[in-house]
């Protein structure tokens, strides 16, 4: 089944009308919309799937990119690199890959942490990091070492590219792999590969999409958490894969909760495994019921769509060989027969379509396909129009002005007063200079409190979540003063205090949603007072209002980031008096372990902070960039005005000194401004024409 089809129509319909303006508008006023049909084509709808070990998450992907064993299904865990793949993608490979392998910085960090955590730990807890801090990174290390030997220092911040794509290429780069390879197998460079990169064509998607399959979230040797969150920042649909078996643990409520958030982003919820039930026709409503029951208690303001089925039964049905039939024939059971009556309404002749049916790999579409049509679809399309309307109405209205000034300069010729037309030329181009160097100090000014506004923000957000984590660890204090007093090292084990960080996770969300709403509303009135300033010196020069310019749809009217998602808990390790050797003795030193926990805590959350810090100034630096360029269209039309009067000064002036004694030159340059007002008037035609089209595209969203 075809995927957003309507989608493809409005960025069709879009295109041409962007592409009939850059024909007929002239081509000093081509160079912003070759910007937006730039635009225009490198929209791509961005899925995240995303879902628990043992899910069945690289089944689902195969089965729904109908690709055979295109990621193993029979290796757990599979993924352990964030894996974008790239469908119909203008511009990309047809089909090809390309993985990029972390720096030798970035591998420091991932396995070693920050230096300054390091030193603070080598400080407060002497002899503890080589014992347990650096075991496992350690172990990771060697690890890649002996897979890739002497490559591996000359690999680090390199980046490999094919031009052909299966699954044993992904095996190599994105496949955790076993501990005993070590030759071109699976997860040979999955240990240093920092995103991996498939591109491929699908008919079926009719609009450019890119699919990101990330980790299990449930992984305990996930290190790549900062990628997994800023890939699930970027995108606008997120399928979370639930097992039928597990519907819907205390982690996966954790991440649905945090994605339903994001109120201009969807959330698809696919039941996989369900042929592992016993009976699906009473089974799978009920497990259906009880996700829905529990989602609408946890996150009462979302609604979710959820779906059911099997992606294991889709990739049945798609191969041809004897195991695979031998597989249909004992699934092909009455009590499959009696769900696809349920969810169909009938029941098809073909055991394949049965099965295809039973799997709901074509409703997942469906629903899919639906969300992008109305859904991201509009809102991304929307900013775009946005966008093109603005210029098209500084165009019309500098067309206007330039159709006006030629008109005034025919009645000149006329009246044969020369002198006259040179001075209204001179004065107009004066006047206008005028009006686009206000223009442009207002934006300029804009610019200036925008900064400041931003970083007061974000220095404001930082300040906040610090005094969360102040707040959180006093509320810690009770808890690590009663382990104290439990803890020994007599039974020869290193105490410590383990830390659920899922009410400062809390803590973080809500004043993320905080500080953004505000600054958002900051970020707005500040370009809403520049704008209509901005209208009014031109309105005020120009004698004539301005309109079609304003700032709906810029990008983040709600952001929430995933950041916060990726560390559950924290290890804290107690003091002793005797130090961390195991054979002697010892009593917990209250005092050093406190100072230890507290020092070793913030140290431990700091890049946390960081990120979320980031990612909140990226988001409205986006916001506020997009809205003085949508600004900037008043000054490009100004621009534009100007340039456009001292051509025609410069090119007719000539002319103009003749008309006294060469009434010849007079008729040519009339000619001459005759024919300027009709390309006028046709430009104009064109651009009421694609501001016509413009509303069709909104209106068939809003339907």
């Amino acid at each position: 089944m075809e995927i957003a089809p309507l989608q493809r129509q409005e960025i069709d319909l879009l295109d041409r009308m962007l592409a009939h303006l850059c024909d007929g508008v002239g081509r000093e006023n081509r160079g912003n919309l070759i910007a937006l049909r730039d635009q225009l084509a490198a929209w791509a709808a961005r899925i995240s799937v995303i879902g628990q070990v043992k899910a069945g998450k690289s089944t689902f992907l195969n089965a729904f990119l109908h690709e055979r064993d295109f990621l193993p299904s029979d290796v757990n865990p599979w993924t352990s690199v964030v894996t974008n793949i790239r469908i119909n993608i203008p511009h990309d490979p047809r089909v090809g890959a390309m993985f990029e392998f972390f720096s030798e910085a970035d591998w420091d960090e991932i396995i070693n942490g920050t230096s300054e955590l390091r030193d603070l730990t080598e400080r407060l807890l002497p002899g503890f990091d080589s014992a347990v801090l650096r075991r496992q990174a350690e172990e990771m290390r060697a690890r890649a070492q002996r897979r890739l030997g002497k490559y591996y220092p000359m690999l680090l911040g390199q980046s490999h590219s094919y031009e052909f794509l299966n699954a044993d290429l992904m095996k190599r780069y994105v496949c955790a792999g076993q501990e005993e390879d070590t030759g071109d197998a699976q997860g040979r460079y999955a240990l240093i590969t920092k995103v991996a990169n498939a591109y491929m064509r699908r008919p079926e998607f009719k609009v450019p999409v890119i699919l990101t399959d990330t980790p299990g979230v449930n992984d305990p040797f996930l290190v790549r958490d900062e990628f997994t969150c800023r890939s699930l920042d970027r995108s606008d649909i997120f399928i979370v894969v639930l097992s039928a078996h597990q519907p819907l643990t205390s982690v996966d409520l954790a991440l649905i909760r945090l994605l339903g958030q994001q109120r201009t982003k969807e959330v698809l919820i696919f039941i996989n495994r369900m042929d592992e039930l016993d009976d699906y026709a009473t089974e799978v409503p009920r497990v259906i019921e009880d996700v829905s029951t529990r989602l609408r208690i946890a996150v009462p303001e979302i609604k979710f769509t959820i779906l059911a089925g099997s992606a294991f039964m889709a990739e049945m049905a798609t191969r041809n060989d004897a195991e695979a039939a031998e597989i249909r024939a004992a699934l092909d059971t009455p009590q499959l027969h009696a769900y696809v009556r349920h969810i169909a309404g009938y029941v098809p002749q073909d055991q394949i379509d049965r099965l295809l049916i039973a799997s709901g790999l074509d409703t997942v579409k469906e629903a899919l396909s639906e969300i992008i049509d109305s859904g991201i679809g509009a809102h991304g399309l929307s900013r775009i129009c946005e966008d093109t309307r603005a210029e098209i109405a500084t165009l019309g209205y500098a067309m206007k002005r330039e159709r006006e000034s030629v008109a005034h300069q025919l009645h000149g010729l006329q009246r044969s007063n020369a002198d006259s037309v040179v001075r209204s030329l001179e004065v107009e181009i004066t006047q206008l200079s005028a009006v686009e160097r206000d223009v442009m100090g207002l934006i300029e000014a804009t610019d200036g409190v925008l900064t400041g506004h931003l970083d007061q923000s974000w220095a404001s957000f930082e300040a906040d979540l610090g005094q969360a984590i102040q707040l959180f660890l006093q509320e810690q204090y009770r808890a690590l003063n009663d382990q104290i007093l439990r803890e020994t090292v007599a039974d020869k084990t290193f105490g410590g205090l383990r830390v659920d960080l899922t009410h400062l996770h809390q803590a973080f969300e809500k004043c993320f949603a905080q500080h953004f709403e505000k600054s958002r509303a900051g970020i707005d009135l500040v370009l809403e007072k520049c704008l209509q300033a901005c209208k009014q010196i031109v309105s005020s020069a120009l004698d004539d209002v301005i309109s079609g310019v304003g700032l709906d749809d810029l990008p983040h009217d709600h952001f929430t980031s995933a950041v916060t998602f990726s560390k559950k808990e924290l290890l804290v390790p107690l003091v002793s008096d005797r130090g961390w050797a195991f054979w002697r003795q010892g009593t917990i030193n209250a005092e050093k372990s406190r100072a230890a926990f507290y020092t070793i805590f913030t140290a431990e959350l700091r890049p946390v902070v960081q990120k979320m810090v980031r990612v909140f100034n990226e988001a409205q630096v986006e916001r506020a960039s997009s809205g003085t360029d949508r600004i900037r269209a008043l000054s490009r039309m100004v621009e534009v005005a100007v340039a456009e009067r001292q051509r025609r000064l410069r090119r007719d002036r000539r002319q103009i000194d003749a008309l006294g004694h060469d009434h010849g030159q007079a008729a040519i340059l009339y000619d001459r401004l005759q024919s300027q007002m009709e390309i006028l008037e046709r430009r104009l035609q064109i651009l009421s024409v694609a501001q016509s089209a413009l509303s069709r595209v909104n209106l068939s969203h809003a339907a």
